[in-house]
C-alpha cells in the first residue's frame, strides 16, 4: 500500500502481504484492505487486576488511484474503530519532475518513521509505541522528493505535523496560522538502508515542537532486522517543556514463503520538570499469509508502564487479527 511517490518505510516495502490494484480502466484503479482483530488484554496496576475482550472490524480502507501520464492523484477513504464514519486519510495530487523528482500537494502521510502507518505493512499485530507515538503522522501541504541513484528525499511544507490544531485528528489545542516544515533523506547502501529525517511544528504564541527520527533496516535472505531512535521537545508557553524519547529494535525471520515469526522491543519516554513517564514493551508476532491476499496474524504482548506518581501497570495482550487486501 502507499506506493506513491514518497520515501517510505523500509519495513514496509519488506512486507510480504500483496496488494494489487483492481484495474476500471487506463486512468483508475483502486485498491484497500479489510482488517478485524480479537484481543483479551489482562491489566495489573499496583495490584489491582481487570481484563478485557474486544472483537471487532478495526479499520476498512479503499485507495483511488488516477493516473494521467505525468500528472497523478490519490483519495484514500477509511473507516476506523472508534471514529465509526468515513474519513479521508490522504488526498494528494503528484505531477512528475522526471529524473526521480515529483512535486505532490494536498493530504500526505509523514516521511518519518520505521513502522508502516498502516496495518498492510507491519509485522505485528500492534504498533511499537501504541497510543505514546509523538512522530508525524499525517499533514496537509506541499512536498518535493528526489532521488539520486540509492539516495531518496524529500522536503514538505504544511499547516502543522503533529495534529495540534483544526486537522482532523484532533488535539486539545486550536492554533490558527501554524505552520510546520518536514524533511527526510534514505539511502541504500548494499542490504542496509539508513534514514533520518526530522520535522518542526510552529504554534505562533501558543509554543512549537520538533521531532528528530533515525532508523536503520538490515535485510539478508529471510532476515529483516531494525532499530529506531526518536527524540524531540515540545514546548507549551507558560508551562514546562515536555521532552520525549522512544525507539525500537526488531527481528523478523520468515522460515518458509508464507510464514514469518517477529519479536520487538519497543520504549517511550516523557519528562516534563522533574516529572516522567515511561514504558517498555516487548512483543512476540507471528504472521501467517493464507493466500497472497489474506493473512492472519497472531501476538502476544507485555507493557511495563511507570509514571511521575509512581503508578506501575503491566498490560498483558494476546490478539488474532485477520487481514484481507484487495
Amino acid at each position: 500500500m502507499k506506493k506513491t511517490i514518497a520515501i517510505t518505510s523500509a519495513l514496509a516495502a519488506a512486507s510480504s502481504l500483496a496488494t494489487a490494484e483492481i484495474k476500471i480502466n487506463e486512468f483508475l484503479s483502486f485498491e484497500g484492505f479489510v482488517d478485524m482483530s480479537y484481543s483479551h488484554t489482562d491489566v495489573d496496576t499496583n495490584g489491582a487486576k481487570n481484563s478485557d475482550n474486544s472483537f471487532g472490524i478495526d479499520q476498512v480502507e479503499i485507495d483511488w488511484l488516477f493516473n494521467f501520464g505525468k500528472v497523478t492523484a490519490q483519495v484514500d477513504l477509511e473507516y476506523e474503530e472508534g471514529t465509526n464514519s468515513t474519513e479521508v486519510e490522504q488526498a494528494f495530487v503528484s505531477y512528475d519532475l522526471g529524473n526521480g523528482s515529483a512535486l505532490t500537494a494536498g493530504r500526505y502521510e509523514s516521511m518519518l518513521g520505521l513502522e508502516a502507518k498502516e496495518p498492510t505493512g507491519l509485522y505485528q499485530f500492534s504498533t511499537a509505541y501504541d497510543g505514546n507515538n509523538f512522530l508525524p503522522q499525517y499533514g496537509q501541504g506541499v512536498k518535493y522528493t528526489g532521488q539520486s541513484n540509492d539516495l531518496s528525499y524529500g522536503l514538505s511544507l504544511q499547516d502543522e505535523s503533529f495534529d495540534n490544531g483544526s486537522d482532523r485528528l484532533g488535539g486539545n489545542v486550536d492554533v490558527d496560522g501554524t505552520y510546520s516544515v518536514e524533511a527526510a533523506a534514505s539511502l541504500v547502501s548494499g542490504n542496509i538502508t539508513y534514514s533520518l529525517g526530522g520535522a518542526y511544528e510552529d504554534r505562533d504564541d501558543v509554543g512549537s515542537q520538533w521531532v528528530g527520527n533515525g532508523h536503520v533496516v538490515y535485510q539478508s535472505g529471510a532476515w529483516t532486522l531494525g532499530a529506531e531512535y526518536n527524540i524531540g521537545t515540545e514546548e507549551t508557553t507558560g508551562a514546562s517543556d515536555e521532552d520525549l524519547t522512544s525507539g525500537l529494535v526488531m527481528a523478523n525471520y520468515a522460515y518458509n514463503d508464507a510464514s514469518s515469526v517477529t519479536a520487538r522491543v519497543s520504549f517511550g519516554e516523557s519528562e516534563t520538570g522533574a516529572n516522567t513517564d515511561e514504558f517498555l514493551k516487548y512483543t512476540l508476532a507471528h504472521n501467517y499469509a493464507v493466500t497472497d491476499n489474506l493473512a492472519i496474524i497472531t501476538e502476544v504482548s507485555l507493557r511495563e508502564d511507570e509514571d511521575a506518581a509512581s503508578i506501575e501497570s503491566d498490560t498483558l495482550t494476546g490478539a488474532v487479527e485477520v487481514l484481507f487486501t484487495f
